[in-house]
């Protein structure tokens, strides 16, 4: 076990507010461009992160593979765009970091919450 009981309701908690920071993001995105993402993928990232929120708050059995599969998503998306980005001019793109780190620590939460049930 990595996390303790207690630090993981702490930790999904704060994965809500960063779901809810992403809901944001792009929902001001379906309206004002500011990435080369078009409007219609901003909103199924809306409809996502509304659904990560739910995850995180209720934790239903489902969520641990909606999760897994997203954080495999966003290593092939974000991370290939980090890499590229790193490769060209030399930046980290902070929000591809946090939104792998977030993710990460998330599988790794529910798989943790899952197996504490099963025992």
């Amino acid at each position: 076990m990595i996390f303790q009981k207690r630090t993981k309701k702490k930790l999904f908690i704060l994965f809500s507010f960063f779901a809810g920071l992403a809901a944001l993001y792009h929902f001001v995105g379906i309206f004002y461009q500011f990435d080369k993402s078009p409007p219609w993928r901003h909103g199924i990232f809306v409809s996502i992160n509304l659904i990560c929120i739910y995850g995180f708050i209720k934790r239903p059995k489902y969520f641990f593979y909606f999760l897994f599969a997203l954080l495999i998503q966003q290593c092939y998306s974000h991370g290939t765009y980090s890499w590229n980005m790193w490769m060209e001019q030399k930046k980290i793109h902070w929000i591809s970091v946090i939104d792998i780190l977030v993710l990460t620590g998330g599988v790794i939460c529910l798989y943790e919450d899952k197996r504490e049930q099963v025992v």
